[in-house]
């Protein structure tokens, strides 16, 4: 089949705000949401401003009293914790300390505070929708009145262990070997990352923007790799504390159903929370080649393989074979650029500022340098660690402690598989040639079979049985 006809444009449209909810007697705020009518495609505009609208209100109800703590110890934002926690040294209370308020003598429980580094980042939200970081919901500052310590071997000190975590190793990971993979589209690549997604609870594929090119065909050359600074296990639901932000929120739960209070509760904290992941750094480049121009070199995927596994000193190609120079000059052509230096896209998690920097690009003739920066970068994720390779628990396993838990547990899990069906591809257009359609954000966008393309895949010519 040759081209296909040109898909128009298709800009996207906002359906109307819809009602205003009740006016919340705890924050005194009412909100409002509207839905996307059409996503934009085909090179359509996105739709601009926000899905939700919040205005003060006076309320008719009051905010509802909380139950109180009975036997336990009741911090000022109506939280509860254990007496035993009271007076101990530890801020147990998380925003206002009140239970070290009123201490005739203070206990020490531990010589030390310090927690391992960015280790905080163990009791955020996640968005498995879009694989962002969102708000904290556990606190992970609670030591639940123990001194568990670990050591670091690379820092040469201990640190205290919250009670969220079950397990914590510092234990350096570090791969000489980078991943070099080829794809002949970003239709293939897409299969492989869902592949990832569904064993591993992976980041969704809506973190790689612009990946495909709507002017050509193209293949891609992805290079990974990973550095881990430690491994943690989160503790069991009923074993963590609430942070209280989280828990504040999810005390103002109404306990009618209405989802869009439960979604703007979901934009704050996500979907899922963490089981257990590293914290590390990973790295990740994309450089996007011009098929055309392969075939004209006669340059096939098993050349560049043979060209780039050769090990992390040799940052990126070694050999210097006719098909290595070949690839050299694919790869200049990629970025744009008729020097020896490269860009491609970065995705990198972790490390310093300054790090991250060094590696927007790489140098062809210079693999000592691109090791190098690298290098750098890899000692200075110790210090600015993110987490990485997590696997995923659903929030609503962590809704507790607050008035009608159980109704608000399952509006919370009805809110969330409402949330990922607002993001299903089926509300997309067609793409033609096979090509398979994706929401990011409010527009659509078609990831196209091998040497098709534009924004419908309607250009190129599809090869019939094409392996993605």
């Amino acid at each position: 089949p040759g081209a296909s006809s040109p898909s128009h444009p298709v800009h996207c449209r906002w359906n109307a705000f819809g009602p205003w909810s009740e006016c919340d007697g705890c924050t005194k705020k009412q909100i409002r949401r509207r839905t996307i009518a059409v996503y934009g495609q085909f090179g359509g505009n996105p739709c601009s401003g926000d899905a939700f609208e919040t205005r003060q209100c006076t309320p008719t109800r009051g905010c509802p009293t909380e139950d109180g703590c009975d036997d336990r110890f009741r911090c000022f934002s109506g939280q509860c914790i254990s007496r035993s926690l009271v007076c101990n040294g530890d801020q147990d209370c998380e925003e206002d300390g009140a239970d070290e308020d009123q201490c005739e003598e203070k206990r020490t429980v531990c010589d030390s505070d310090k927690t391992p580094p960015n280790s905080d980042l163990t009791g955020t939200g996640f968005d498995a929708i879009t694989g962002e970081t969102k708000g904290r919901v556990i606190h992970t500052r609670s030591f639940g009145g123990q001194c568990r310590k670990v050591f670091s071997g690379d820092r040469r000190e201990y640190y205290r262990l919250s009670e969220s975590v079950l397990a914590y190793t510092f234990q350096v990971k570090i791969q000489n070997d980078f991943s070099y993979e080829f794809f002949n589209s970003s239709w293939s690549y897409m299969k492989h990352t869902e592949r990832y997604e569904k064993s591993n609870h992976g980041h969704r594929f809506s973190q790689n923007k612009n990946l495909q090119n709507n002017q050509k065909s193209q293949q891609l050359m992805v290079i990974e790799n990973s550095v881990e600074v430690a491994q943690f296990i989160n503790n069991r639901p009923d074993f963590l504390t609430l942070a209280e932000p989280f828990w504040k929120e999810l005390a103002n739960l109404p306990v009618v159903y209405d989802y869009n209070t439960y979604r703007r509760f979901i934009e704050h904290f996500g979907t899922h929370f963490l089981h257990s992941g590293s914290l590390g750094g990973h790295y990740k480049v994309i450089f996007k080649m011009d098929t055309d121009k392969m075939k004209a070199e006669g340059l096939s995927l098993t050349d560049m393989y043979k060209c780039t596994t050769s090990g992390w000193n040799a940052f990126i190609v070694k050999k210097k074979k006719t098909e290595c120079s070949k690839l050299d000059e694919i790869l200049r052509a990629a970025s744009g650029s008729s020097g020896s230096r490269i860009k491609g896209d970065h995705y990198i998690e972790g490390g310093s500022p300054g790090a991250v920097a060094g590696l927007s690009y790489l140098e062809l003739n210079n693999p000592a340098g691109n090791s190098q920066r690298y290098s750098f970068w890899a000692g200075s994720v110790t210090t600015y660690p993110s987490v990485i390779k997590q696997k995923l628990t659903p929030l609503y396993e962590l809704v507790k402690e607050v008035p009608c838990s159980s109704v608000k547990k399952h509006y919370l899990r009805q809110a969330i598989e409402e949330y990922m069906a607002e993001n299903d591809p089926c509300k997309c257009r067609p793409c033609q040639n096979g090509g398979e359609p994706a929401v990011e954000g409010t527009q659509c966008v078609c990831y196209c079979k091998p040497y098709t393309f534009g924004a419908a895949c309607e250009l190129g010519t599809l090869v019939q049985d094409q392996p993605g």
